[in-house]
Formats: structure tokens, sequence, C-alpha cells
């Protein structure tokens, strides 16, 4: 098991487009991904599922990779933002 923590950095928090922009690129990965906050865990290959956490500014969402390729997961702010 792999574990990224990732700061929101959108002053508007994980609003749609950073949302499918991480889960545009955790779908290349065969390894399941989850991410948490706030108590919730969710599925991070599906956008409405991170939309669902409600994460805003500033806030640490924990992402969770378990699978063949865990080691080769990032989630690179560059590519998001």
């Amino acid at each position: 098991m792999k574990q990224i923590e990732y700061q929101i950095t959108e002053p508007e928090g994980l609003h749609a487009l950073p949302a499918t922009a991480i889960v545009v690129a955790l779908r290349e990965y065969q390894s399941e991904i989850t991410a948490t906050f706030g108590g919730r865990t969710v599925d991070a290959k599906s956008p409405v599922g991170l939309l669902s956490l409600g994460a805003k500014y500033g806030d640490m969402v924990i992402f969770i990779a378990d699978g063949t390729d865990e080691n080769q997961v990032e989630i690179n702010p560059v590519n998001i933002e």
C-alpha cells in the first residue's frame, strides 16, 4: 500500500475541474485507489466520489493506492491546477 497526502491548493476547493484531472490521472493505474477526508473514504477514480468529500482550500486529502502498480501512483499538482 502507498499513501499520498494531497493538500487542496485550489482557492475554490476540490471542484469539478481538479477532481476530473485527478480522476483522469489515476485511471491510468491498475491499483485500487481511495481518497479519504473528513472520516469518509471514496473511490478516487470517481469524480462524483471526490466531489462528495467536500474538501476545501487547505484541506488534506489522503489517497491510498493498493495494487500491482501502487508504487508508481502519483498525484502531481502541476497537472491539476
